[in-house]
């Protein structure tokens, strides 16, 4: 009944899915995060929703990451070979990284400082940098993983594709730091 469908196309949906639920976590949160920093509150509904969001981002990971050994089961040799799929490895390494640091840390510190009253949500992240930081590399490690999925083919090595990445992340932390007084009004 179903012949015309492949188990490579049935696994490539699935990982589809995943990327536009995790996709869609991480950039709606840093929407409600920069709009909530910008009038210096973060309500309880706005905290539930940044909650969603990293709810999102996980089971977007969970199902990128198990669609994406079903994949690459069906030809391990092809997909160690490709420059691309081992920087998109390794961008996926980095997301989960940085998404343990976000929601074992920093989210628990700043929710803490604001229940106590030791400092609105602006002065907390203007004071720890890491927070921005974080913020940028989830933005740019996504895109990139979206960007470099899409392409069909890229004729560069891992090192190449990798000091891309690199230099983006870092041109957006420069400039995230740069804007930092735009984005955080020191007047909260």
């Amino acid at each position: 009944m179903f012949d015309f469908l492949e188990i490579k196309t049935i696994y490539t949906i699935i990982h589809l899915f995943g990327i536009a639920i995790g996709a869609g976590g991480v950039f709606a949160s840093d929407l409600i995060f920069f709009r909530s920093i910008r009038d210096g509150e973060l309500s309880s509904t706005e905290f539930g929703f940044l909650e969603l969001g990293g709810k999102m981002v996980w089971t977007g990971l969970l199902i990128l990451i198990i669609s994406g050994v079903l994949l690459f089961s069906l030809d391990p040799d092809k997909y160690l070979a490709s420059s691309k799929f081992l920087v998109k490895v390794t961008i996926v390494a980095i997301i989960i990284a940085n998404g343990l640091l976000l929601h074992l840390k920093l989210i628990p510190n700043f929710k803490k400082c604001i229940k106590e009253g030791a400092m609105s949500l602006g002065e907390y992240v203007r004071s720890n940098p890491f927070v921005l930081m974080s913020g940028v590399v989830s933005g740019v490690s996504w895109s990139s993983a979206i960007i470099l999925g899409a392409l069909r083919s890229i004729p560069y090595s891992y090192w190449v594709i990798l000091s891309v990445y690199v230099a983006i992340l870092l041109f957006g932390v420069v400039g995230a730091f740069l804007f930092k007084s735009h984005f955080f009004p020191k007047s909260q």
